[in-house]
């Protein structure tokens, strides 16, 4: 079992590697972050949404280059022992998102296995 701070890192990373595969519309990514099985959900245009990652993949493509100023932030990290939360900020079609991204360990990599987001107002 590795410690806080290698769990720690592997999670920022995973956080870091979701926003720059998400902007990119890079599927590959995407896929590599993402367990296929994974539910994206939340509010976008006064429309609830629960996507399939394809669904999300094939959405990233229609607005990859849309973003604005490409800036992301890792706002926060925990961790308890296999699960963790990263919550993430973000430009994304030229507004700012808030994900919690719920992630698990599994064979000694960590994976996100479900996406909330919520567009933060006037951002």
């Amino acid at each position: 079992m590795s410690d806080d701070k290698t769990d720690e890192a592997a999670v920022r990373e995973l956080a870091q590697a979701y926003y720059d595969t998400m902007v990119a519309a890079d599927e590959a990514g995407m896929r590599r972050v993402f367990d296929a099985r994974a539910p994206i959900v939340g509010h976008f245009d006064g429309e609830f949404l629960w996507q399939s990652l394809d669904e999300f993949i094939a959405e990233a493509r229609e607005v990859v280059g849309k973003h604005g100023k490409e800036e992301r932030r890792i706002e926060r990290v925990d961790i308890h022992g296999d699960t963790a939360l990263a919550v993430v900020g973000g430009r994304y079609a030229e507004l700012w998102f808030e994900d919690q991204l719920a992630m698990v360990k599994v064979d000694g990599a960590w994976r996100v296995v479900a996406k909330t987001f919520w567009v933060k107002p006037g951002a």
